[in-house]
Parts: C-alpha cells; sequence; structure tokens
C-alpha cells in the first residue's frame, strides 16, 4: 500500500484515507499511546480495562486516568481519546 498523497494543500479529509487505513488496520493493541494525565507511555495492551455490553473504557495502569473510550451505539463505534497526548502505530515488519 502507497502511502503517498497528493502535493495539493487543500484537500479535504478524503484525501488521508490512505494513511488511515495504514491505522487502523494492524492490531491496535500493541499501538503505544502516551498518558494525558501522568505521561507514563504503554501499549493499548497494558491498559486497564473497564467495560460492559456498551464499550469500554481503558485506563492508565500507572494513574487511572481514562485514557481510551469505545462506545457501541446503534450509529456506530465513537473514540474517545481526549486523554491520549500521543499514539503510535509502528510500521509493519516486511
Amino acid at each position: 500500500m502507497t502511502t503517498d498523497l497528493p502535493d495539493s494543500e487543500h484537500l479535504d479529509g478524503n484525501a488521508a484515507a490512505v494513511l488511515f487505513a495504514e491505522l487502523f488496520a494492524p492490531d491496535v493493541t500493541a499501538a503505544e499511546l502516551v498518558c494525558g494525565g501522568c505521561g507514563a507511555e504503554a501499549e493499548i495492551g497494558a491498559m486497564l480495562l473497564h467495560g460492559g455490553s456498551m464499550g469500554a473504557i481503558l485506563r492508565c495502569a500507572h494513574c487511572d486516568t481514562a485514557v481510551l473510550k469505545l462506545t457501541r451505539t446503534p450509529r456506530g463505534l465513537w473514540l474517545d481519546m481526549h486523554a491520549t497526548r500521543r499514539l503510535f502505530v509502528a510500521a509493519p515488519v516486511a
């Protein structure tokens, strides 16, 4: 898959579809994030899960900040990352 984007400075968000597909296709539990509460870096799989039938709340194992909230509704999935400073998905090994 190529990640080359058009050179134009004024495109709509659809032009980033290739990059978003690359971000959300891998196993996201291996992605690393930085907690907005304490600055700890950890894989999503190392977060503490609190959840139920509607979704999941992932909390930082260091400070208990709710770093990710994933909610299932009749309209689709909602992802809230307001307490995440940064998310990193490693490039696949070729």
